[in-house]
């Protein structure tokens, strides 16, 4: 089985990097003399410092023209670890290639291709089920390999824009939970044990997490409450008068436009921005239940 599977992730890599290769040479070919791109170098993230607290983020450079439109096919298919950066901290490149309209119908089915072929080695990877299992069989096969930047699709825009906003996002992801089901889940996890964990002092922690669910008031309700990492985003605006007007994309790497008419472009600045907007306080606040699941409770 693990044979079987180590194979398929090499063909299936193999066959990602033709397509990619191939997209590359039809980037340098349809985008002209004169290409219509552009990109913002992040900062890496040394190795060892990908749990530090992110204050700041000075964009290092914007590259415009056929030196974006290079950086964009090479940062299409790094996904390799880098000398002395960190495996944890994924490596991101905001940017837009703005090609002609007459370049969608052979620019589309090529991304496709593309992330059907990233899914299938994502799905390949799942098969194996555990951390421990699907890391062994990825790095044993493709040693430096980094799965998350394999994984991450292509993106080209659906219809033309009117404009392009690069920005920074650092939301928290907030979601209800269910008592009794979160209940099952830690049950089940008493049974697993995280690597150089000891299993019994593994199951005592649990049966405390459990519980201090148990013994919560009625009308106490669960949230979690898990920080996203800041990353770039872009807001696109559609030229056509559809609905949403407006639609947000993860700007991780540089997407892809067909239309003719430029659209007007917020470069991506410094994080974070000299002015950011106020936002209401957090409903859910105080101590986490179970802090190594962001837990919180919650009274309506």
């Amino acid at each position: 089985m693990m044979f079987t599977l180590a194979a398929q992730l090499r063909d299936t890599l193999l066959q990602l990097e033709n397509a990619m290769a191939d997209l590359g040479q039809w980037l340098r070919h349809s985008a002209g003399e004169h290409p219509d791109a552009a990109c913002y170098l992040l900062p890496d993230t040394p190795l060892g410092q990908e749990h530090e607290p992110i204050d700041t983020i000075a964009i290092q450079g914007r590259l415009t023209g056929r030196d974006a439109l290079e950086a964009s096919i090479n940062a299409y298919t790094r996904w390799h670890l880098q000398p002395d950066c960190s495996a944890k901290a994924s490596f991101r490149l905001p940017g837009y290639i703005c090609l002609p309209a007459g370049a969608a119908p052979e620019l589309a089915p090529r991304i496709e291709h593309i992330n059907r072929l990233k899914q299938s080695f994502r799905d390949q990877v799942q098969q194996l089920g555990s951390r421990d299992r699907k890391f062994a069989l990825v790095h044993d096969t493709l040693p430096g390999l980094i799965t998350l930047q394999v994984y991450r699709k292509l993106v080209l825009l659906p219809r033309p824009a009117a404009r392009l906003g690069f920005t920074w996002a650092n939301k928290q992801i907030i979601r209800k939970l269910d008592k009794s089901e979160l209940v099952g889940q830690l049950t089940q996890a008493r049974l697993t044990p995280p690597p150089l964990v000891d299993a019994q002092t593994w199951q005592q922690c649990v049966d405390r997490e459990i519980y201090d669910v148990k013994r919560l008031p009625p009308g106490v309700e669960l949230r979690l409450r898990r920080p996203v990492k800041t990353h770039p985003m872009v807001n696109v605006r559609w030229m056509e008068e559809t609905q949403p007007r407006q639609q947000q994309f993860k700007a991780h790497l540089p997407l892809l436009l067909c239309q003719d008419s430029p659209a007007r472009v917020t470069p991506l600045g410094d994080y974070p921005p000299a002015r950011r907007r106020q936002r209401r306080a957090a409903e859910i606040d105080g101590e986490p239940l179970i802090p190594r699941l962001h837990i919180y409770p919650y009274r309506p």
